[in-house]
């Protein structure tokens, strides 16, 4: 879209000048009585309007009469449509702001049904390829990840924003019993390396005649002060996460 479409139409006698030709078209006098403008003043605005491709100026004889050109608006129009949509991330933001303002949920329980057997999902939470592919919400992608699904080993994930930005979590699995239930630690650090709470996870994997229902409860304690958007932020960067996972599961 023209940036002197916008800069046209963004003086506000130019606009109004625009919705009285969009009625009819009219001489330079007519629109300046309109407007109670001065002539030349009315003359310029019109010239600007011209070199914006909005208006043309059609001489008949000692009359100067001024026309809408409307196949700019209509390529404005068109453009605008693009807007009208929401995105789902606005919802989210909203939604996350409702959890921030709200007292605090430190139990959150998940379920999905996913159509693989359980030892495919295993496999999606436990190989660092694999989990590269959705363990990261909308607008974020892992920088690195580090899994080492035994008892007592490490796990940890760096997700990066578009900006650069990081933010990474950390902590260490706790029961590992492939392909059935995988309970592991992990909370989110601050920059010094400190976790902002304590997070318990378990993940239980059944299977069904479809494929593997998926069960996920997270349990939060001890959040420190400044924790509180992060732990309003669990419930829907889940849901995403697992989102994820069942559309890479799916498709």
């Amino acid at each position: 879209m023209d940036p002197a479409l916008f800069a046209a139409l963004a003086e506000p006698n130019r606009l109004r000048i625009v919705e009285l030709l969009n009625a009819a078209p009219r001489p330079v006098g007519e629109i300046a009585t309109a407007l109670d403008l001065r002539q030349p003043q009315t003359t310029k605005h019109l010239q600007a309007l011209e070199r914006a491709g909005l208006v043309v100026m059609e001489p008949l004889g000692q009359r100067r009469i001024y026309a809408l050109r409307r196949d700019p608006l209509r390529d404005l129009r068109e453009w605008l449509a693009g807007f009208e949509a929401d995105h789902p991330s606005e919802s989210v933001l909203t939604e996350y702001r409702a959890a921030i303002d709200a007292e605090p949920v430190l139990t959150h329980e998940f379920e999905r049904t996913l159509p693989v057997p359980p030892a495919t999902v295993w496999d999606w939470w436990t190989s660092p390829a694999l989990v590269r592919r959705w363990w990261h919400p909308a607008h974020f992608e892992i920088a690195d990840c580090v899994l080492e699904p035994v008892n007592g080993g490490a796990l940890s994930i760096a997700l990066r924003e578009g900006d650069g930005t990081r933010y990474r979590s950390a902590g260490h699995y706790l029961d590992v019993q492939p392909p059935e239930r995988l309970r592991f630690q992990l909370a989110p650090l601050t920059d010094n390396g400190t976790p902002l709470f304590d997070a318990d996870h378990l993940l239980e994997l059944t299977p069904t005649p479809t494929g593997t229902r998926l069960d996920l409860r997270i349990r939060v304690s001890d959040p420190i002060p400044g924790a509180e958007p992060a732990v309003a932020g669990i419930r829907l960067g889940w849901n995403q996460l697992l989102d994820n996972l069942t559309h890479a599961l799916t498709t």
